[in-house]
């Protein structure tokens, strides 16, 4: 039986290639949020990607955010604001996977009871177009 190996150079390329799309989503920092948490944060980013989500929009295929909150909040409001009329947030938490549609081009926001665990976030385009977005966490009402 002729066994077959793998070029080494191509072994090696395929794996620093691996190997540096991990590390760049590892090294990526995560929003904590503590019971202290009290100033707003902002971060911006690229919205859509090549995912159809079949209920939010197209999204990347890996969370553009990362929110890990270490204890129950009473109030948390996320929002987002595109360059493009129609984003959408695509959230995967410890109590599910949650769709938060545009409301009238002004964005799209929730708001409420945020429990402990880790939230990974995806802003989509309903269109599945790339725009500019910024989305910003706050305790205020």
């Amino acid at each position: 039986m002729k066994r077959q190996t793998l070029h080494p150079f191509l072994t090696t390329t395929l794996a620093t290639i691996l190997f540096g799309l991990t590390a760049t989503r590892l090294l990526a920092d995560p929003i904590s949020i503590t019971s202290d948490f009290s100033a707003p944060v902002t971060r911006s980013g690229q919205s859509g990607g090549a995912v159809d989500s079949n209920d939010c929009g197209f999204v990347p295929s890996a969370p553009q955010e990362v929110i890990q909150v270490s204890e129950r909040m009473n109030y948390l409001r996320m929002s987002v604001e595109s360059e493009g009329e129609n984003p959408t947030l695509l959230v995967k938490g410890p109590n599910g996977r949650f769709c938060i549609l545009a409301d009238s081009g002004d964005g799209a926001s929730m708001s409420g009871v945020w429990m402990p665990g880790t939230y990974e976030v995806y802003v989509g385009d309903e269109q599945g177009q790339n725009h500019q977005y910024t989305l910003r966490l706050s305790t205020q009402q």
